[in-house]
């Protein structure tokens, strides 16, 4: 593992400099370092974020290769057809919120395979899209540029749409982000995307955040300003799992383990980590439990009427939201 560069910084969404302390963490889904990492609640406007965290030439040593298909499992053995069928429903979802609008011209940043990209393609759009990593794989030759969305040069006042899926929390500057977006997108166009509720068991209690890849934890009211101060108007905001999981269950697994024995840190490592998620749910300490099989199925069967009383309520883990450019405003 290596140590890298940690810097501090100001809130990204306001720039405000007085915060609360929240809690320490790592990385424990794909301990790429050992480094240990703060999260913040900034007093100004309410959302979280890391400082220290990794510095922005760093921040490529967080994403390994794995992290591109942890999503479909044994990714490399996939044909299109079953990537694309393993993310059917999501992509069904995320088109969902654009099934009020005519096709026209979309950008999705963060496109990473292109998935929905073809899956808006077929359905009219002509689409674009942008990954800031060069080394995800592009299997269907979509029309998808590599490298820094903030450094590459687009028509201003041309796209209907523009897409931020689970995007705005990994990047280092999302105001940077939506007002660039802003800028580009025809009056009355609509920017859409997904993020993490620090308002939210999962995130301020279960660390379900994925750190140090997370550097912002919004919420509902950090997500308004974000987009007010970029000339947008929040029209729509929803907490649930349709698009993006956010499960409240674990949380009574990991309170066993640490009341008989375990510390923050290998509970933590065992509920985070992706490839065997036998350890956390089914073993204590690497070997199998019939007591821990019992309190995952109770887990699992208090968390989920649970879990949905909270979507509904607005303090679900996954934050979808839709923000439109006033008719206006000069683009």
């Amino acid at each position: 593992m290596k140590a890298c560069n940690l810097v501090n910084v100001l809130c990204p969404v306001c720039g405000g400099g007085e915060y609360k302390a929240l809690f320490d963490t790592r990385d424990y889904v794909f301990s790429c370092t050992d480094d240990i990492f703060r999260v913040n609640r900034c007093l100004k406007c309410g959302c979280g974020y890391l400082s220290p965290r990794p510095s922005k030439e760093d921040i490529p040593i967080y994403y390994p290769e794995e992290f591109y298909w942890s999503w479909e499992g044994d990714g490399e053995s996939l044909g299109w057809e079953s990537i694309v069928n393993k993310r059917r429903t999501q992509l069904e979802e995320k088109a969902r919120w654009l099934s009020h609008i005519e096709p026209g011209r979309i950008l999705d940043i963060g496109a990473q395979k292109g998935e929905f990209l073809w899956y808006m393609q077929q359905r009219g759009w002509e689409v674009e899209g942008v990954e800031l990593d060069s080394s995800v794989p592009n299997p269907e030759k979509m029309p998808i540029s590599y490298g820094d969305f903030l450094e590459m040069d687009f028509q201003e006042g041309a796209y209907d749409v523009i897409t931020f899926w689970a995007v705005l929390e990994h990047v280092y500057d999302p105001k940077f982000f939506i007002e660039k977006a802003s800028r580009l997108l025809k009056p009355g166009g609509l920017i859409v995307g997904v993020v993490t509720n620090l308002n939210s068991i999962q995130s301020r209690f279960y660390q379900a955040d994925d750190y140090p890849r997370h550097l912002t934890i919004f919420t509902k009211d950090s997500v308004k300003r974000l987009c007010r101060d970029c000339d947008l108007e929040v029209d729509r905001v929803h907490t649930g799992q349709e698009i993006f999981g956010g499960s409240l269950s674990g949380g009574l697994v990991y309170f066993y383990k640490r009341l008989f024995g375990y510390s923050t840190v290998e509970g933590m490592s065992e509920w985070k980590q992706i490839k065997s998620p036998d350890l956390f749910w089914c073993q204590w300490r690497g070997k199998d439990s019939a007591l821990v099989k019992n309190i995952s199925r109770l887990d699992r069967l208090i968390s989920y009427p649970l879990e949905k009383v909270l979507d509904k309520l607005g303090f679900g883990l996954t934050l979808s939201f839709s923000a439109k450019k006033a008719i206006d405003v000069e683009s």
